[in-house]
């Protein structure tokens, strides 16, 4: 029981002056609420969940396999902040790294060939994570994100010689990045950004441009 008395002290100890700290950098910008608004849109790279599709071919009998390569396509994001200070803010949002097409490739089996066959893979989600934002000017500033991605992807795959088939995916993985913000006006701003996506195992990046909006306080 002699250690109960020392924890309680010891987080009082740590949890009051942080507080304090908090406290005081986040109410030395009054003219802004905490809360923001922000939408982003751009260009996502990388490869699909292959390992989900070739699980899913595994169980024909024929020999075909799934050949995704890099694949580039539109993906956008939409999220909303709570800045605790200057500094520091968690973002909830909403990310869509878009449709990969793929192909089935051809394969010959018995001196019978396959058909080309294709598939489509939508992958989005929830993401939350932490901001560090860094100044460096009276309008710039750089920032460094992270967090967990909670992504759901949905398959649809075209198989030449049976019935089309869907499949989805649940799971969730880190991500992180970088970013630039430019203040254009006391209560918006554009941003430039690159995040790094794990799907699966899979990396996804996400390169864009967005806008940034602060509530103001009335």
């Amino acid at each position: 029981m002699s250690g109960v008395p020392a924890l309680r002290m010891l987080l009082r100890t740590l949890l009051i002056p942080l507080g304090c700290l908090v406290a005081a950098t986040a109410s030395a910008d009054d003219a802004t609420s905490p809360w923001s608004f922000g939408t982003q849109l751009g260009w996502a790279q990388g490869k699909g969940d292959s390992s989900q599709l070739s699980s899913e071919l595994s169980t024909f009998s024929l020999d075909t396999s799934a050949t995704f390569g890099e694949k580039s396509r539109i993906g956008w994001r939409v999220f909303t902040g709570y800045r605790f200070t200057d500094y520091l803010a968690v973002h909830l949002g909403y990310t869509d790294l878009g449709k990969v097409e793929s192909r089935l490739a051809e394969a010959i089996r018995d001196s019978f060939q396959i058909p080309e066959s294709g598939s489509q893979q939508t992958i989005r989600g929830v993401d939350i994570g932490m901001q560090l934002k860094v100044p460096l000017g009276e309008r710039f500033a750089m920032e460094l994100r992270g967090g967990k991605y909670y992504w759901q992807s949905h398959t649809q795959t075209t198989i030449a010689w049976g019935e089309d088939f869907r499949s989805s995916r649940r799971d969730s993985d880190v991500f992180f990045g970088a970013g630039m913000e430019l203040a254009l006006f006391e209560e918006f701003s554009a941003t430039l950004g690159w995040t790094r996506y794990d799907v699966g195992g899979e990396p996804v990046h996400l390169w864009t441009i967005g806008t940034l909006y602060r509530f103001s306080v009335y």
